[in-house]
């Protein structure tokens, strides 16, 4: 089979059924005539079995990618009417989120790499030149300079554990988080200054109590909330990135067209974080500057969320045996 001049045969199909899903989606189906409608119909399963065949053949993930979409789209369209709420909201993060994530977790990586580079850089500079650091992080004087103690610890986490702290908590958590995520708009060059300033604070706190011979006893605070709140950061800035990449690399596409697909799962990726931002704010407003719970405790509870969270996005959603790829299931693969 000459592969090139299949596909230029068939694009027409798949443009059309585009079309027709654009038109769907701008106007719902109660405005969209019931030619199209019917049209939509016959062009979805002769859709999906291009999709089948060219998995099926190992065709370039360029090629597939967005036929991949432009099915899951057109599923999302003919059974929008199918489950209820309740389910499809469950649905979302039980099965959809974690496979989300890990289509797109190079993005995550990428954040992560960013954020840990800075924090090892300043937490090296500011042993040495902490006035660096400072200017950097516009000028944190009392951050970064001076001695430290573990009364300085308890300083800044050691107040009374309150829902009401724990509410400003996670509010703050979901704006940084939304704020990393919302600058991918820049061609995620504000993403990335995001990453870089929070890693360099974190690095350069971190830093300044090594120094004076207490690092342990920082992270021992720290990690209770930090190991789940700094890992649904870094999804968060993943998901500007992505949004950045699409920019920068549309691929065939134009700029738009890339923007408003991966748009899309950008936003869902930092809206299902929302749940981790609340484990996180409550271990922070209630768990770390509690009294009554040992640290090693704290600590031990806080790493068991984190992990839980890892575990969840790496292994839910999964099928549980592999099944063969045909035109019924084609939008649902993970």
């Amino acid at each position: 089979m000459n592969l090139d001049a299949w596909l230029n045969g068939r694009r027409p199909a798949w443009q059309r059924l585009e079309s027709i899903v654009d038109q769907l989606s701008r106007r719902g189906p109660r405005r969209t005539p019931a030619q199209e409608l019917r049209e939509l119909t016959e062009l979805y399963p002769t859709v999906c079995a291009d999709l089948a065949r060219l998995r099926a053949l190992n065709v370039d993930p360029a090629v597939v990618g967005p036929l991949n979409r432009l099915v899951t789209r057109a599923h999302a369209q003919i059974y929008r009417g199918g489950p209820k709420r309740s389910w499809r909201l469950t649905s979302f993060f039980l099965v959809y989120y974690p496979r989300l994530f890990r289509q797109t977790w190079k993005f995550t990586a990428a954040s992560l790499l960013l954020a840990t580079l800075s924090a090892w850089m300043a937490h090296s500079m500011v042993q040495r030149s902490p006035q660096v650091v400072a200017d950097i992080m516009g000028g944190a004087d009392r951050e970064f300079y001076g001695p430290k103690s573990a009364a300085d610890i308890r300083e800044r986490f050691g107040h009374e554990g309150n829902p009401l702290l724990s509410s400003f908590v996670i509010t703050n958590n979901i704006r940084v988080a939304l704020t990393a995520f919302a600058l991918g708009i820049t061609f995620a060059v504000g993403t990335v200054y995001v990453m870089i300033v929070n890693g360099a604070m974190l690095g350069g706190i971190a830093g300044a109590f090594a120094k004076s011979g207490i690092e342990w006893q920082f992270w021992m605070v720290v990690l209770p909330h930090g190991v789940l709140e700094l890992s649904a950061v870094t999804i968060a800035g993943g998901a500007g990135l992505l949004l950045g990449y699409a920019l920068w690399c549309p691929g065939r596409r134009t700029r738009r067209r890339a923007l408003r697909e991966e748009a899309i799962r950008a936003v869902q990726l930092a809206v299902g974080l929302v749940p981790a931002f609340a484990v996180a704010g409550l271990f922070e407003g209630l768990v770390t500057p509690s009294d009554a719970i040992p640290e090693s405790l704290k600590v031990i509870l806080g790493v068991a969320a984190a992990a839980v969270f890892w575990l969840y996005l790496l292994l839910a959603g999964r099928e549980a045996r592999p099944r063969i790829q045909g035109p019924g299931n084609a939008a649902s693969q993970a």
